[in-house]
């Protein structure tokens, strides 16, 4: 018998894993926050970068955080707080994803936009700017995370939506790969 904390649970009637299809939606809210707020990036590096391709970078950030670190924590919040009302999950889902996506976007974003500033002469976020990044990634970990553990009620028994939503978000990310490929040919 397989022990309990590595049991993977299923939607009854299509057989999604439920954490598959929670991390699908995470990752495509995720998408869509970063589409949204990259014009806030721009604005931060002083119009430095282009609008699109940060938007495709940060979009791969946040795949990259999800389908690692996020799983991760989706199993902590699965393993400690199964205990809690059915009520307060997604509030305890959106607390994780604040404090993991907020330290993840205060570490990872803003040393990958100085990865860029740096080499063109130009200083580094720092200060309110990181505050700024921090802040926006805290909200956006908690929106994705809450409505991520709300979609397997609606979404498990739809695969070709979380299907379709996990190769956007891939199709995505493999951009912004791209495109940071692209910009580190030139700088470096």
């Amino acid at each position: 018998m397989a022990a309990q904390w590595i049991r993977v649970t299923r939607d009854e009637e299509s057989g999604m894993p439920t954490m598959l299809v929670r991390a699908v939606v995470i990752a495509g809210v995720l998408c869509a926050g970063e589409l949204i707020c990259a014009p806030i990036y721009v604005n931060l590096t002083h119009g430095r970068i282009a609008l699109l391709p940060w938007a495709m970078v940060a979009c791969l950030l946040a795949v990259a955080f999800t389908y690692t670190v996020g799983f991760a924590l989706l199993w902590c919040v699965e393993s400690l707080c199964g205990r809690l009302r059915p009520s307060l999950m997604p509030v305890a889902y959106g607390i994780a994803g604040l404090i993991g996506f907020a330290a993840w976007g205060y570490a990872v974003y803003p040393a990958f936009l100085d990865s860029i500033l740096r080499p063109l002469g130009l200083s580094g976020l720092s200060g309110s700017a990181l505050v700024a990044v921090g802040f926006n990634c805290a909200v956006l970990g908690f929106a994705s995370f809450f409505l991520g553990s709300m979609a397997p009620r609606f979404l498990s028994r739809r695969k070709g939506v979380v299907i379709g939503i996990g190769v956007l978000t891939l199709l995505f990310a493999a951009f912004g790969a791209y495109t940071v490929a692209s910009v580190y040919a030139v700088l470096y």
